[in-house]
């Protein structure tokens, strides 16, 4: 395929250095950053741009499909699709595609930071650096992780490896999901209210579906309990994050987990200080095995469309 003949692609937000160098082999690519009037940033590319490469924290939404008359497939670097308009991609005829081969470090990730919040490892970590244990301290006491009681909001791919990856802790695994499954054993509840006020830990596992808000309140947060964990490794904005700060400070819960916020990166200056919090970067994805194959998959998707005219991982 000579420069002319080139598919031209349009790099929506940015992608990692083997995804560029590996495409842009091969096709025209034209970056543009978040937030640019695509049409403008493009010029007379935006006529002739074929697929697109984009983020779920950036998406793809119905103007930006509108300004690429040409498009034929999204390729989206993660799983999630709060931010890409599938009605006009199904109206247009687009293919949407995802990256579906993060979902057990994600489950490992809630895992570690409910076990670092109840042993208090990190907090733990601080204080010997701190000079605490040379001093002749004592460390505060951790609560047990294993034997308890797990409720996971949002059964989907990521909740049912975590659930798999808590029965091995022996504990009793609850559930709530808008959509039961009927190919569990365990125990469905009807609200997630209902859910929390069973739980010891609470992880958050659902799909941050455009709309959505505040699937965890102050009520559902005071229903965990002053020794409740809640995890959350979905999305920071299915939490009310003024309400979970008010829960940790007060001690209406005895901590939290968090992977995901609100408003990233900042992160509110309360959970920073807070001793019962462990904060990560958004990394539960972030292995470079699991990069390694996001990046691929998100290659092949595009090196298949334009080869066979079909995506390896499409959006059903």
């Amino acid at each position: 395929m000579t420069t002319t003949e080139r598919v031209e692609l349009a790099v929506i937000g940015r992608q990692r250095p083997a995804v560029i160098e590996a495409l842009g082999a091969e096709f025209t690519l034209h970056e543009v950053a978040p937030g640019d009037d695509v049409a403008a940033a493009l010029g007379p590319a935006a006529e002739r741009v074929r697929g697109a490469l984009s983020n779920p924290m950036v998406g793809l939404s119905a103007e930006v499909m509108e300004a690429l008359p040409k498009l034929e497939i999204v390729a989206l670097f993660g799983v999630g699709l709060e931010r890409t308009d599938l009605s006009t991609a199904r109206e247009r005829g687009i293919v949407v595609t995802t990256t579906p081969v993060l979902y057990e470090d994600v489950a490992d990730t809630a895992v570690a930071l409910a076990m670092d919040v109840s042993r208090r490892i990190t907090s733990g970590d601080r204080w010997v650096r701190a000079g605490g244990w040379a001093a002749g301290g004592h460390a505060g006491a951790g609560r047990r992780f294993s034997g308890k009681r797990a409720g996971i909001l949002g059964l989907g791919r990521i909740g049912r490896m975590l659930a798999k990856r808590l029965e091995a802790f022996d504990m009793r695994i609850a559930y709530y999901d808008p959509r039961p499954a009927p190919d569990v054993d365990y125990p469905l509840h009807r609200t997630g209210l209902e859910l929390a006020r069973e739980s010891d830990f609470l992880f958050l596992c659902a799909a941050g579906g455009p709309g959505q808000r505040h699937l965890v309140d102050a009520d559902v947060l005071a229903a965990l309990g002053p020794e409740g964990v809640f995890v959350n490794i979905a999305r920071g904005w299915l939490v009310d994050e003024a309400a979970l700060v008010d829960a940790v400070v007060s001690g209406a819960i005895g901590g939290a987990g968090l992977d995901v916020f609100d408003d990233e990166p900042n992160v509110p200056q309360a959970l920073v200080e807070a001793e019962n919090v462990v904060l990560t970067p958004h990394i539960a994805s972030n292995t470079v095995e699991t990069r390694a194959d996001m990046d691929q998959c998100m290659i092949d998707n595009i090196r298949s469309w334009f080869s066979t005219g079909q995506a390896t991982t499409p959006v059903p």
